[in-house]
């Protein structure tokens, strides 16, 4: 693909970075992929000292239109064995700018409220073999609510970017990885394992349904009802999109669905019932 004339994408090809194509890498299968109204450019950069290489993902507009910041920054590694294969994502933005060369001219692009970041990193995910694994920074301010689901005992799969690496076919087991090992493994991230195989995935979303249960029938933390109700939210999707052929089990899962559902009736009904009440005075 012919890369448009930007200061920034100049400054990282003046560094060595290439624009990945000509199928020597995995993810030259996603760039010049249309992703909405925009275009995928990945930026191949070194590799770091354990063979994984450094990608850079920017989205290209209209009429040379080009993201001043990449969507995702990250390392890809890949081997022979299951947990050779990753991608670690190390910086994944909330928000980008579609500009020119020419000041003045450019559109701001919300990544996560239009749900952009997950259907990119879906893609990516899919490159991803078997027993494979995803991982994503939440040090970051803007990951900041699974950091605090995290720290408050919720499991990962109901966490903001856990949900999301579930969504994408990397739910099949999560590692909290909540601090650095001598220092020279990063930030604090969540890691998302995908299936080895149907057997495994049935196996571990059983043991996922378990888990999510067992938080829902916990009482609520007290004071965090901003992380804890939007947790129990995901966790009730999640649920409902699991398929288990285990009948208890299956049981306990439409039973905690209804059992939220009337939840909610009934805190509609009080709600009204205030709102009746406050309109008689």
């Amino acid at each position: 693909m012919t890369l448009p004339e930007h200061p920034g994408l100049k400054h990282w090809l003046d560094k060595g970075w290439r624009a990945a194509g000509g199928g020597e890498h995995p993810l030259d299968i996603v760039t010049g992929q249309r992703l909405r109204e925009t275009t995928v450019l990945v930026l191949l950069g070194p590799k770091n000292r354990f063979g994984a290489r450094y990608f850079q993902i920017f989205l290209l507009g209209d009429q040379g239109l080009v993201s001043e910041q990449p969507v995702v920054i990250g390392l890809y590694s890949s081997g022979p064995y299951p947990s050779y294969n990753w991608v670690e994502i190390i910086s994944l933005a909330e928000h980008v700018t579609l500009a020119s060369s020419k000041k003045g001219e450019g559109r701001m692009l919300d990544i996560r409220q239009t749900g952009l970041d997950r259907e990119l990193l879906k893609r990516i995910a899919d490159l991803i073999p078997p027993g494979g694994h995803m991982m994503i920074e939440y040090d970051s301010p803007q990951q900041r609510e699974t950091a605090r689901c995290l720290e408050l005992g919720i499991p990962p799969a109901a966490t903001p970017l856990g949900y999301m690496l579930y969504s994408i076919g990397c739910g099949a087991g999560f590692r909290n990885w909540y601090f650095a090992e001598g220092g020279s493994e990063g930030p604090r991230k969540l890691q998302g394992y995908k299936p080895l195989n149907e057997e495994h995935a049935r196996t571990r979303a059983r043991d996922l349904a378990m888990a999510l249960l067992e938080y829902l029938n916990r009482p609520l933390e007290p004071g965090h009802a901003d992380v804890e109700e939007p947790a129990r939210q995901r966790a009730l999707e999640i649920l409902s999109s699991i398929d288990i052929n285990q009948s208890d089990l299956q049981q306990a899962i439409q039973r905690a669905i209804a059992s939220h559902r009337k939840e909610v009736e009934d805190g509609k009904e009080a709600h009204r019932r205030r709102r009746g009440s406050e309109a008689g005075h």
